[in-house]
């Protein structure tokens, strides 16, 4: 059996790339074997992993995130792709898909091309024949995912779409998924999962912002907001590997004047705030 990767967007949509070696490599780095220059592309992205007729795709943890159908992939997990899985890295937006037998350049060409079609039809119709075979992928995926996660939860704390939480010691780390915190919408979510996430007494909170390359004054004011809520519990908030101008963000805001923002996270986790 064949991987490919269907370029799903851009000047060379339908372009079907081949998976054609075990290890397959997407980054912006001169080792990967699908090589592009972004700032949302790290140097060494995430691989695709083909085992027999079963291929993963592993996030690489370069601080730019991959999604898998729109879902954050959590850095260092083998995730299994199916037939039509959307793959995006950075910019960059591919269909999933394989074939048994070999075709001419040209015929490969109008394969995928029409795989891309079929995926718009079964969009549009909504059948219930496709949404039958979605529903069976879109189980298996998630009991595959949930064994995964379930060992992650033991080791490095619970994955969320948009957070990581997890334990250092006597310090809630809670680490920001999402490159861009602008939209209102993501915003809304990451609200949400730090308020619930968060709702006990004394705690020390950590917010890693290493994957966050671009913040809104919106996204400031969230988490003004949530230091506010934290006090009253006798919670504290810090932050690490957040960019110079965000620290200059949160000094705007008289609430966030003094919390205490670290360069990198050891020092963070040693120190006392």
């Amino acid at each position: 059996m064949k991987f490919f990767l269907i370029v799903a967007k851009g000047k060379k949509q339908g372009m079907p790339i081949p998976i054609e070696i075990d290890l397959f490599l997407i980054g912006s780095g001169p080792v990967c074997q699908l090589r592009a220059e972004h700032e949302s592309i790290g140097e060494q992205h995430c691989a695709l992993v083909t085992r027999g007729r079963k291929v993963f795709v592993t996030d690489l943890d370069s601080g730019q995130p991959s999604f898998v159908n729109g879902e954050v992939l959590a850095p260092g997990i083998e995730w299994p792709l199916h037939p039509r899985d959307i793959l995006e890295v950075g910019p960059l937006k591919f269909m999933v898909q394989h074939r048994e037998k070999a075709l001419s350049q040209r015929d490969l060409e109008e394969w995928a091309l029409s795989c891309l079609d079929q995926n718009s039809e079964r969009k549009r119709d909504s059948s219930k024949e496709d949404d039958d075979f979605h529903s069976k992928q879109y189980e298996a995926a998630s009991s595959a995912a949930a064994a995964i996660l379930d060992g992650l939860n033991a080791q490095r704390g619970e994955v969320k779409g948009h957070l990581r939480v997890s334990r250092e010691g006597q310090i809630t780390l809670v680490r920001v998924n999402h490159v861009y915190l602008v939209e209102d919408s993501e915003l809304a979510l990451v609200k949400h999962e730090l308020y619930e996430q968060l709702d006990h007494t004394n705690l020390r909170v950590l917010i890693d912002m290493k994957n966050v390359k671009r913040m809104s004054s919106q996204a400031a004011e969230m988490f003004a907001g949530f230091r506010i809520w934290l006090r009253p519990k006798g919670s504290r908030l810090a932050f690490c590997r957040l960019r110079p101008e965000f620290e200059s963000m949160f000094k705007g805001y008289p609430v966030t004047q003094d919390m205490a923002m670290f360069s990198d996270k050891p020092k963070a986790l040693t120190s006392k705030w």
